[in-house]
């Protein structure tokens, strides 16, 4: 990543960026690029909390976002743009109407480097972890070729095989950055999560590729057009019980979450929430039920 550059990042949640792939995005501050993150729900449904879900839970999770973007920009002359989608949590839909909100907000900011997470081959199957990235990758496709960005990259993804060079001393920085999202990581939370995962995962990569880095998968294209992943019965035997297995835990987890449909807590859209994701896998529907 050089200075000047356009980068869009994708974040379903107000935490997922500093929970996926911090010290990119910390570098792609620090260099001087024209940075915007792209926040696609509110975060209404981040607590098990039921007095706190809806209107109230989201406006403090806004403001944890900016506070965390504000740890990144210390220091480095620099700003991140937030750009919000205002979809409910839980709820991002895939549908006609949400591929065309994010089509045209490329054809708009016009970005060299796309981040988004991964559609196919995720490590989190969380509804709009999944519908993040597909949304971006539909979007790719309704792009003329002219359009289209330079580069775009999938993080939290399984399949990984592109890094890019991190520094081992931003630690401190990206668990000042964590330790903003207060209504959803505690201290001990934190420093477990960065040794347990953070810091085992770039040691890992160091092994590798001999520095530290975070790791992310490509997204191909041929002649314009984005490479389409295999239909999923058409898909290795792993990768289909990988799915299952994440997703399933994915599942079990939201369900103590989003436990209270929209309505009951008083949130209303003014887009369309049908999901294709829901019809091909109906496991998601029983979400927000109750």
């Amino acid at each position: 990543m050089s200075n000047n550059t356009k980068i869009l990042f994708f974040t379903p949640h107000p935490d997922d960026l500093e929970m996926g792939m911090p010290f990119t995005y910390l570098e792609a501050i620090r260099l001087g690029n024209e940075v915007v993150e792209v926040l696609m729900t509110n975060g209404e449904y981040g607590t098990t909390n039921k007095e706190f879900k809806g209107k109230r839970l989201s406006k403090i999770r806004m403001k944890e976002i900016n506070d965390a973007n504000a740890v990144f920009e210390r220091g480095t002359n620099n700003k991140v743009r937030l750009v919000k989608m205002n979809y409910i949590d839980g709820f991002l839909p895939l549908n006609n109407e949400a591929i065309q909100r994010v089509t045209k907000l490329l054809q708009k900011e016009k970005p060299d480097i796309v981040f988004t997470c991964d559609p196919w081959f995720a490590q989190d199957y969380h509804e709009d972890h999944l519908n993040t990235g597909r949304l971006v990758y539909f979007s790719l496709k309704r792009l003329q070729k002219s359009q289209l960005p330079k580069r775009v990259y999938y993080y939290l993804s399984n399949k990984t095989r592109f890094y890019i060079k991190c520094r081992w001393k931003d630690f401190k920085i990206v668990e000042e950055a964590l330790l903003q999202h207060r209504t959803q990581v505690s201290p001990m939370f934190v420093k477990m999560m960065l040794v347990f995962y953070n810091k085992l995962s770039i040691f890992r990569h160091l092994l590798k590729t001999r520095s530290s880095s975070e790791c992310f998968r490509e997204q191909e294209f041929k002649d314009g057009v984005p490479i389409s992943p295999p239909r999923f019965e058409e898909m290795p035997f792993r990768t289909r019980w990988i799915y299952y297995l994440f997703s399933t835990v994915t599942l079990w987890g939201n369900k103590k979450l989003i436990d209270l449909s929209p309505e009951k807590l008083n949130l209303k859209s003014e887009y369309d929430l049908s999901d294709i994701l829901k019809v091909k896998d109906p496991r998601y529907k029983i979400l927000g039920t109750s």
